[in-house]
């Protein structure tokens, strides 16, 4: 059989047959800012503060028809970056908080907010805690002097993350040195090579058990221990690969999401028990998971790995410490013969990027 096909893969959230409906266009959503002049003046207007809470980079593909509701050879893919804020009213009069206000500058290009919903599983706990979240898009903010509200907006963007994303409000960039800071921690956590903390290869099959390298024999059963930033771009490729390989009638279903989160400069205390719950300084809850398949904790300089049936986590304190959250999705296959793998992610580190305790959680599934 002589195989000819013409692929198209899209980079950021627009299509020419759109997948979930939205009001605006790409075009709508970014503009050219060669002649857009940024205030550098650091507060914002009439008394009004904004603080960053946590920053969030999503990456999301899948190779699914909406109408057909069959696979097909071409992949949509979408890229998405959200911001929780912590919106306050430190002046003496009302203020009419606008969400169409934020703007988010990537290299050469502003984008608009977008009110699309994103992807949710209960599989995914970056993901999760957003659509847990309240969505300022959605809400008409009118703050009284002296209130403070908290939500997140999120923006569809063409990339991931990069260290040219800049928050701005009208003319104004919301931004602080902690912050900063946390994207290269975010930058750190996606470098880490786990598998020497950890004590498990990022692979595993059911043929090898645990894999260092991949076998491409296996693709696509081949499941995810962790995930860092090379694991999540191997599967990115290969499956792929594995949808423009196949024969028409034999399309794989692929579904790649993946999701980072960071949460700026914290003090921060560990509580010492068989679950990971992690409090600041004013008592709240960062972090509570009861499921772990590992736990590495730096101790004396070495990494003490933890299996899930002897979990004992110490009490820490860990001043000015940022915490980076990572889940992914790597689902390719077809029918009855499909592997769903999903990993979560948490990682806290110092304030010289020492990663002092690392979690993951995963699940691993052969339909």
């Amino acid at each position: 059989m002589k195989l000819a096909t013409t692929t198209v893969t899209f980079s950021g959230c627009i299509e020419e047959t759109e997948v979930i409906p939205e009001p605006e266009s790409l075009h709508n959503n970014t503009t050219n800012i060669s002649a857009v002049n940024l205030v550098p003046t650091p507060k914002i207007e009439n008394g009004l503060e904004i603080h960053i809470v946590s920053f969030s980079s999503l990456y999301m593909r899948d190779n699914r028809d909406e109408e057909s509701r069959e696979w097909t050879y071409n992949l949509s893919e979408w890229y998405y970056a959200a911001y929780n804020l912590s919106i306050t009213n430190n002046g003496s009069d009302t203020i009419d908080f606008k969400a169409n206000d934020l703007h988010l500058r990537a290299g050469d290009q502003l984008f608009n907010t977008t009110t699309r919903r994103l992807h949710n599983s209960s599989l995914l706990e970056v993901l999760e805690d957003l659509g847990n979240e309240n969505r300022i898009e959605y809400m008409a903010l009118s703050l009284s002097p002296g209130q403070t509200v908290n939500g997140s907006v999120v923006f569809c963007v063409d990339s991931l993350y990069d260290r040219s994303f800049l928050l701005i409000y009208n003319a104004t960039p919301v931004t602080s040195a902690s912050f900063e800071e946390s994207l290269e921690a975010l930058e750190a956590a996606e470098r880490f090579d786990y598998s020497r903390v950890f004590g498990i290869p990022p692979y595993s099959s059911p043929r090898y058990t645990d894999l260092y390298e991949p076998d491409p024999a296996a693709h696509p059963f081949i499941w995810v221990n962790w995930v860092n930033r090379s694991v999540f771009e191997f599967y990115k490729t290969a499956d792929f690969e594995e949808v423009q390989n196949a024969l028409p009638d034999n399309i794989p279903l692929t579904e790649i999401r993946y999701a980072i989160k960071v949460m700026p400069e914290r003090n921060l205390t560990v509580v010492s028990g068989n679950r990971l719950l992690v409090i600041d300084d004013s008592g709240a809850e960062l972090i509570n998971k009861s499921r772990s398949r590992g736990i590495a904790i730096l101790r004396n300089r070495t990494y003490e790995s933890q299996p899930e049936w002897a979990i004992k986590i110490p009490q820490m304190s860990i001043s000015d410490a940022i915490i980076v959250q990572i889940s992914f999705e790597g689902t390719c296959g077809w029918g009855m013969a499909m592997r769903l793998s999903y990993t979560n992610q948490d990682v806290i580190l110092d304030d010289e990027l020492n990663m002092m305790l690392a979690r993951y959680y995963d699940s691993k599934f052969i339909s």
